[in-house]
């Protein structure tokens, strides 16, 4: 399939193209499930309580080195699809991937950057690399896939995201590494929103994963990644997303206050829309 097949889906036009179950419904036994970032951390930890349960995982990793032994590990039903989300065309190509392997029942946003050590400040197209891959590649990606999206999509939030102050206006200009993160979990929370709009037959929420220990977390992080991965699952699967749209632990929780505001969420995927060259 070329990377041309999956066009971005403009705003105006996706609630009349949205297909798929209600956003009640449960997640049948065989799913085909889609994770970004699941050669390690949270990802991996989901993907291996999902393959277990039955279901088919679609394994992202940046390279097909980094994600074959991946595969190789988890056995069960599983294909790998490959892609780099700090570059547009590589999102774009992932979105083929993804679309020849699919429909798929849940896509889950999971994959995420913390800018530090040798990773560079700003991507190919000048954007800061945090925003980039944490929030412009899943907007982009979930705006290729809208047409076909099936049942529920998943964002990883953070605690994070109570520090996080995004301005519509600046999204993806420089940024102090930490601040960038908590920007990026609050614009992730926001778009979970704006999309559960945008795709009113799809079950758009977000996650907290809680502070544990993966690549990403600070020092200390008390918990490990099976905590988040069962969380994740349940919401991949079980819970009943349409009853809130902010989830940890196995049960609902709340959304920031200062991200309730639906004008600042529409904001932030309008900019999205432009920054992703979203038509």
């Amino acid at each position: 399939m070329s990377s041309t097949s999956a066009r971005p889906v403009a705003a105006s036009t996706i609630k009349r193209r949205a297909v798929g179950r209600t956003c009640s419904e449960k997640i049948a036994a065989m799913a085909v499930i889609c994770i970004t970032g699941s050669s390690d951390g949270i990802g991996l930890a989901t993907a291996r309580v999902l393959v277990a349960d039955g279901h088919r995982v679609l394994i992202h990793a940046r390279s097909r080195d980094r994600g074959r032994p991946v595969l190789e590990q988890l056995g069960g039903e599983t294909t790998l699809v490959t892609g780099d989300l700090a570059q547009f065309d590589e999102v774009h190509r992932l979105a083929d991937q993804i679309h020849a392997n699919g429909p798929v029942d849940a896509l889950v946003h999971n994959a995420g950057v913390w800018v530090r050590g040798n990773t560079p400040r700003t991507t190919a197209d000048g954007l800061e690399t945090t925003f980039a891959v944490n929030v412009l590649a899943p907007h982009l990606l979930t705006s290729l896939l809208a047409a076909e999206l099936q049942g529920r999509l998943l964002w990883l939030g953070s605690g994070s995201a109570n520090f996080g102050r995004p301005d519509p206006a600046t999204l993806g200009g420089p940024q102090e590494p930490s601040q960038a993160y908590s920007d990026s979990k609050a614009c992730d929370v926001a778009l979970a929103l704006a999309w559960g709009r945008r795709l009113p037959r799809v079950a758009s929420a977000a996650v907290d994963p809680g502070w544990v220990k993966t690549k990403l977390a600070s020092a200390g992080a008390p918990r490990d990644v099976t905590s988040s991965a069962d969380t994740l699952a349940y919401c991949c699967t079980e819970a009943d997303l349409a009853s809130a749209p902010y989830w940890k632990d196995r049960a609902a929780t709340s959304v920031p206050r200062h991200l309730k505001d639906e004008a600042l969420q529409d904001a932030i995927a309008s900019a999205c829309d432009r920054l992703a060259r979203i038509d």
